[in-house]
């Protein structure tokens, strides 16, 4: 464990004492001490003891200089003596920073082997080791993972920026003058400011929420150096912390409420579901009546919630206070007005939003069809039936290896070989087929259900049956189709015919509704 002694002269007071060095120097005279210590006096109420210190002080940190020169007015024309003078700007940069990052404060200090901070030892919480590791690089390390892309999280971050931007105009950007450019270049190690934050949540620079809190710490640190402990900029830029902080706690909560309440894209932004959606209840505060409210998080028996309609306003309330959402409104003795009503539409739109969620994320868990035919990727063996190759068309539940005609079909059950996904399809064929129907189908439909239909597990007995001409079940000759080769062509043929058919009929279906559309 080393201990290295950094700056010990006070940041205020060295600008105070570099503003009296550029005075007298605008009188054309030596900036001696007792000019110094004139102007101290007369302007900052500095006593002599204490500005011979802090220049002893900046003179040993390399922020004053002591230079010898020649009086040239009055008594002291001819007469060599001491003038301070302000630091030059040449010299190779520090590896560390000057001022502890706890304490913002100088003195004997530790540096962390890992960045560029240092701290007192008083200011350490944990335990010390040999090689020191300060608290951001062990919170950088064990950084909370968010299962959000970089893209994502940078975006969310840039919201913060412009939150923290409404209210802190002063940190915007700093140094905000030239003046203070050479200043902040010798008194702060490590510049940072919101349109720095900025410019770095535009490029993806972030990985984490916790490096950008860091960042707004560093400006923290840099504000309480330049501009003193107690002064005003110093309150506005704990004030930044704290409101960056409870943001950072947002997104870690619900990423999803945090984008959506910063973007509102419509209206209706609040009843957009997130993912997870939250709890819905029935929550009370003192004073009002039952409202309906999503429940943002609950902790030690409070319930932090968000209100449906008006302004959604959160509110910390008791469990006693909180009913399910199913509760009626007699039970909760609340008579309906033009607010709760607009809050129910709300309620209402969002329940209807997570049911249309639900759906999706189900349609999206079934699994992909394949690229060698539809009743391949959409067909479900029974348990224990094997799964035959015939033709180029897989069977269910058939040991032989034949292709099949109409009589293979007695042992199948189409309603059992058929998936449930695929049962409207099949009954729109069905009644498609069906001879007491006459062939109509619906003008809504969009898909040609046959066109990738296999033939031996997808078409059941009876459409089939409707298809094959009298007398096809046998030739001439007494032999089963199943035994001819050219059984594979006919079926398609018949297929093909029947598609025909249907795109027919459909296309006569749909002229009709245009034409009654039209009357209309």
């Amino acid at each position: 464990m080393k201990i290295v002694k950094k700056r010990v002269a006070c940041p205020q007071t060295v600008q105070h004492i570099w503003e009296a060095i550029l005075y007298i120097r605008q009188q054309k005279q030596i900036p001696n001490f007792n000019r110094i210590s004139s102007y101290m006096r007369r302007k900052y109420n500095l006593k002599g003891n204490e500005l011979e210190q802090q220049l002893d002080f900046a003179v040993r940190d390399k922020l004053v200089v002591i230079k010898t020169s020649i009086g040239c007015k009055g008594s002291k024309v001819g007469v060599e003596q001491n003038g301070y003078r302000l630091p030059d700007d040449t010299g190779e940069p520090d590896s560390h920073d000057w001022f502890c990052f706890e304490c913002h404060r100088g003195g004997e200090v530790m540096q962390c082997s890992s960045c560029h901070r240092v701290y007192h030892t008083v200011c350490i919480k944990e335990d010390i080791s040999d090689k020191f590791v300060c608290g951001v690089c062990k919170t950088l390390k064990n950084k909370d993972l968010l299962k959000i892309k970089k893209e994502d999280l940078n975006t969310l971050l840039s919201y913060t920026c412009l939150r923290l931007k409404e209210k802190t105009r002063e940190l915007h950007k700093m140094p905000q003058t030239e003046d203070d450019r050479w200043k902040q270049s010798h008194l702060i190690h490590t510049k940072m400011d919101l349109i720095t934050m900025e410019e770095k949540t535009r490029i993806h620079s972030y990985k984490s929420l916790e490096e950008f809190e860091v960042d707004a710490r560093n400006i923290v640190h840099n504000v309480v150096i330049y501009y003193g402990v107690n002064s005003v900029m110093a309150d506005v830029a704990r004030q930044m912390l704290r409101d960056c902080i409870y943001d950072l706690a947002e997104i870690r909560q619900c990423k999803d409420c945090y984008r959506m309440s910063n973007e509102k894209l419509d209206k209706l932004w609040f009843c957009q579901p997130c993912n997870p959606p939250h709890e819905l209840v029935w929550a009370r505060q003192k004073g009002f009546l039952y409202w309906p409210a999503k429940v943002i998080k609950q902790e030690n028996g409070v319930y932090d919630v968000r209100f449906f309609g008006g302004y959604h306003q959160r509110a910390n309330v008791e469990n006693e206070n909180i009913k399910p959402i199913n509760t009626s409104l007699q039970q909760l003795s609340v008579k309906r007005t033009a607010s709760l009503n607009k809050a129910l539409d709300e309620l209402k739109r969002h329940q209807e939003m997570v049911e249309k969620q639900k759906k999706n994320l189900q349609a999206s868990s079934l699994p992909p069809p394949s690229s060698l035919s539809y009743s391949q990727s959409r067909l479900t063996p029974r348990s224990g039936a094997r799964v035959r190759k015939h033709s180029g068309m897989f069977c269910v539940g058939c040991e032989s290896t034949e292709p099949h005609g109409e009589s293979r079909y007695e042992h199948h059950n189409s309603e059992d070989e058929v998936p449930s996904s695929s049962s409207q399809k099949m009954a729109r064929i069905q009644e498609a087929a069906s001879p007491d129907d006459n062939n109509v189908v619906s003008s809504s439909s969009q898909e040609s259900p046959l066109a990738k239909v296999s033939v031996c597990t997808q078409t059941p007995k009876k459409l089939l049956s409707g298809l094959l001409p009298k007398g096809g079940s046998e030739k001439p000759d007494g032999k089963s189709l199943c035994d001819s080769c050219a059984c594979s062509n006919n079926y398609s043929k018949l297929l093909k015919d029947f598609k025909e058919r249907l795109e027919n009929d459909y296309k006569e279906e749909k002229d009709r509704a245009v034409r009654e559309l039209a009357d209309k």
